[in-house]
């Protein structure tokens, strides 16, 4: 009987020096545990029915390696091609939705988690290989549904609370987007994830924000809506003087290098000349966003998920976190907490000097027309 053919699922974390630089370093080590156990989590799922075996080492940090042995086709059907192909598939999907979890969606893009697999065991020359190689830019059919949604909408508006801290009036709400009910492209990850992969997000963010904006006069006198965008998008200017309105708030949802970040004072000046306030979404507690914030002196700042997580997990990061708000402060920088999902969560960040919060604690996103009456036709 011949042996069943071994493979190596690689779960590699690229961008980590980035992500130390934007989080700090007790939030990494947070995460870096967090992946780690998800990891071990999608390798059970995926891997239920084959031969798992032992990880070598690890290499480094941001790293893991989960072989396994394919059973014959007697015992699970398809060919073991099929079936590798099958894992692979599987671990992709569920290791971005992993990633978005724990970093949010402007970290995770920062910071990404990728999924390859090895015939036979992972040897270091062709780990190294592999590791390096650019990933691939399959669009597909993701196009032919993508550009519908973006010149004749389609596209689903949903909001989600956000609330002073720590008493829990409702302020407003961050508007999100996602793709048609029971569609390939119906949450986030794939709607954003497909536009990557074809070269139209920035097309997509657009209509993401028209759409949102058709919201914003439906609100109650005096709240807010705020709207995601990343600075390519931000400098459609007819986009940009829709938003600077009273009411508007426009997060920046992108780690910004310093050039960057200042080439975007000219247009953030812009939208604040019309009445509308400026957020950077996902921030950290690294010198990066510290410098970023410095830089472009938003309204307020949204802490990541990946600080709150850690908050009642890590203690490490509770001194981060202080320092970090601290600065912000004297900035004259409000501060959000975004992904606040427990009471426990909420008492401990009752110790900060924070501003706003959101999170599932407050209240899950829901979709726009189930909250407000419909925009004039």
């Amino acid at each position: 009987m011949s042996p069943m053919p071994q493979s190596t699922l690689v779960f590699h974390l690229q961008g980590l020096e980035a992500l130390q630089a934007a989080m700090g370093d007790a939030a990494t080590r947070g995460a870096l545990a967090e992946l780690e156990q998800g990891v071990s989590d999608i390798g059970r799922q995926v891997l239920a029915g084959m031969e798992t075996l032992a990880p070598p080492p690890s290499r480094s940090p941001g790293l893991w390696l989960l072989p396994y042995r394919t059973p014959p086709a007697t015992t699970l059907g398809g060919s073991s091609a099929d079936r590798q192909e099958a894992v692979l598939g599987a671990a992709t999907q569920l290791a971005g939705t992993l990633a978005r979890e724990i970093f949010g969606t402007a970290t995770a893009s920062l910071a990404r988690l990728r999924v390859h697999q090895l015939p036979g065991q992972a040897d270091p020359a062709g780990l190294d290989a592999l590791l390096t190689q650019a990933p691939p830019a399959a669009c597909g059919e993701d196009e032919a549904a993508l550009q519908p949604l973006i010149r004749q909408g389609g596209l689903r508006t949903l909001l989600q609370p956000i609330v002073s801290f720590p008493d829990g009036r409702l302020l407003g709400y961050e508007a999100l987007s996602r793709g048609p009910q029971g569609s390939p492209l119906e949450r986030a990850d794939q709607l954003f994830g497909a536009a990557a992969r074809c070269g139209l997000s920035r097309e997509l963010e657009i209509a993401c924000a028209w759409q949102a904006l058709n919201w914003h006069g439906q609100l109650p006198q005096g709240q807010w809506l705020t709207v995601n965008l990343s600075a390519p998008s931000l400098r459609d200017p007819e986009l940009r003087h829709a938003l600077a309105r009273p009411g508007i708030v426009v997060e920046l949802t992108e780690h910004l290098p310093l050039h960057d970040a200042q080439a975007l004072l000219p247009l953030l000046a812009e939208l604040r000349a019309g009445g509308a306030q400026v957020a950077l979404d996902d921030t950290g507690c690294g010198f990066a966003d510290q410098q970023a914030a410095e830089v472009l002196r938003p309204d307020f700042i949204k802490l990541c998920i990946t600080i709150i997580r850690n908050v009642s997990r890590n203690p490490a990061v509770l001194e981060d976190l202080g320092r970090s708000i601290g600065h912000l402060r004297r900035l004259g920088i409000r501060v959000l907490a975004e992904g606040v999902e427990t009471a426990r969560e909420a008492e401990i960040l009752g110790g900060f000097a924070i501003d706003y919060a959101q999170g599932w604690l407050y209240g899950k996103p829901r979709a726009a027309d189930e909250l407000l009456p419909p925009p004039a036709p």
